[in-house]
């Protein structure tokens, strides 16, 4: 079950560390490794329970979620077939689709929290009756559960999306939109015309678009020819997307 869920989640994208039991991953905890979601069995062997897992965890890494999985109705965080408060659980069996979906669910929810008292204006008040305008951003992705995935975090965090599966559609959606794009987020490696040469006509239909790369690899081919565009290493958590996207809007060209 471990390496079955270990492989799905690589394949979503997302770094995962692994342990057999709560004490061992206690030890990956205390080791200082950067950790943005515990994702544990309520029912695990050994001394160490995982609801004290998950305190111990956050007292360690206060900003850390915490995603529980079981496959019984009845448990140590389950009590008259109620889940108890502020908990996530992921009910056993799941399917692919399911766990993206609560992981990102999970992690997207966790950022706000982070937020929660921003600082004030310097020497002002906060500034009432103004909302600021969603920014619209183009998503071109070919993994099918990626863009899914990515797509919801976006939504989450506040953003209008637009999703294609290529960058041939990403072209067809620039040009039939009825609104202007603000951000291109945006597969490098995509199948047919790549990332860079999707962004590349983008940019010449809509010289002041921010441009957000998504790549595995630590550089980008011709960086150069995209003023401000801000590359994102895969894997990414919700809290990189969303400030690469808000450094390509504050990056973005003067047309």
């Amino acid at each position: 079950m471990r390496a079955t869920v270990v492989e799905m989640l690589i394949d979503l994208g997302y770094h995962v560390l692994k342990a057999k039991d709560a004490q061992s991953a206690l030890t990956v905890i205390e080791s200082g490794a950067h950790i943005d979601l515990l994702f544990t069995d309520v029912v695990m062997p050994g001394p160490l329970k995982s609801p004290e897992l998950a305190r111990m965890a956050r007292e360690r890494l206060p900003n850390v979620a915490v995603l529980y999985t079981s496959g019984y109705t009845e448990n140590s965080i389950v009590h008259g077939g109620r889940l108890d408060p502020d908990l996530e659980l992921l009910s056993k069996p799941y399917t692919r689709e399911a766990l993206a979906r609560k992981v990102r669910h999970v992690l997207a929810n966790q950022v706000p929290r982070r937020h929660t008292n921003p600082a004030p204006l310097p020497g002002n008040e906060q500034p009432r009756g103004i909302v600021q305008p969603r920014l619209k951003l183009l998503l071109v992705e070919d993994d099918a559960f990626i863009r899914m995935d990515t797509a919801e975090i976006l939504r989450d965090l506040g953003y209008d999306v637009v999703e294609a599966d290529s960058g041939e559609q990403g072209i067809e959606l620039l040009r039939s939109a009825d609104t202007n794009t603000d951000i291109i987020v945006a597969d490098v490696a995509l199948p047919g015309m790549s990332g860079p040469a999707f962004a590349a006509l983008a940019r010449e239909a809509f010289p002041s678009v921010g441009l957000v790369f998504a790549t595995g690899n630590s550089n980008l081919p011709d960086a150069n020819r995209f003023s401000g565009s801000v590359l994102l290493p895969k894997p990414f958590t919700a809290a990189a997307l969303d400030r690469a996207v808000k450094t390509a809007s504050r990056q973005r060209p003067i047309a």
